[in-house]
């Protein structure tokens, strides 16, 4: 079922790109069905954070999260999950300031 999505997720992405439907379109359909959640592995929260040019204490402060989870996922001692993993995602996509 989520190829389907995925597939048609990727159709109306085109269809709005190219005018033929509007921002409420999409945002009716996002509602429906939410975009999945990457999983992020360790790199890609050290890249992250260190794409944005913080501490992992800053890095924490932004996620309402401890400076010690943010070291263990990029040491691969855990991962990330629910709140956390989906704002990792808007961060990644969308920018520090799309939380702020």
């Amino acid at each position: 079922m989520s190829k389907i999505i995925e597939s048609l997720r990727g159709d109306m992405a085109a269809l709005h790109d190219a005018g033929a439907i509007g921002k409420m379109a999409m945002r009716e359909f996002d509602t429906i069905c939410p975009p999945p959640v990457r999983k992020f592995g360790a790199s890609d929260i050290k890249r992250l954070r260190e794409r944005l040019n913080f501490s992992q204490p800053a890095f924490a402060l932004h996620l309402h999260t401890s400076a010690s989870t943010v070291r263990k996922w990029e040491q691969g001692e855990t991962q990330p999950t629910g709140p956390a993993l989906k704002l990792l995602n808007i961060i990644a996509d969308k920018g520090l300031q799309a939380i702020i």
